[in-house]
């Protein structure tokens, strides 16, 4: 069984360290900040870069390192809503054929092979961002508005 992949110390110090294992203080930091959309991103793309950065950044998780990864996630994302217009467009996910017997067979068009694989590529892409409601759940932010918790008179 293979070993869970390593927590970027960042993410580590936002989620916590229940394991209480020891913090890496040498590991490479990027510099936080909205890399610049690439001018070859098609308009789906772009526009997914710039509501996803706006996201990210609001998350206190983009660095400019990110680009690349970023650009991998708009692009599939691109590629999910380009494949579902095709799909739609054939009418439907499966097609019939006739077997040379005369038995008829219902297949599915491989655009669908091909929207499945995006999507679960892009599961994955979202996950690493800390886009999905279960992933969230494992980050832990500071708490600007301590001071103003209306519960706290209450000793809640």
């Amino acid at each position: 069984m293979a070993a869970p992949k390593p927590v970027p110390t960042a993410l580590k110090l936002v989620k916590g360290n229940p394991g209480k294992r020891p913090i890496n203080k040498n590991e490479p930091k990027g510099q936080r900040g909205i890399p610049v959309c690439p001018s070859h991103l098609d308009p789906k793309a772009k526009t997914a870069w710039k509501k996803l950065c706006k996201y990210l950044d609001d998350m206190g998780v983009l660095t400019l390192a990110d680009s690349l990864a970023l650009e991998t996630l708009v692009s599939i994302y691109a590629r999910i809503r380009d494949l579902q217009k095709e799909i739609k467009g054939l009418g439907g996910t499966t097609y019939t054929s006739i077997k040379p017997d005369g038995e008829l067979l219902h297949k599915a068009y491989p655009q669908v092979m091909q929207l499945e694989k995006a999507e679960n590529t892009f599961k994955s892409y979202i996950t690493e961002f800390g886009l999905t409601p279960s992933s969230r759940t494992k980050l832990q932010t500071e708490d600007t508005n301590k001071d103003n918790d209306p519960l706290d008179k209450y000793g809640v």
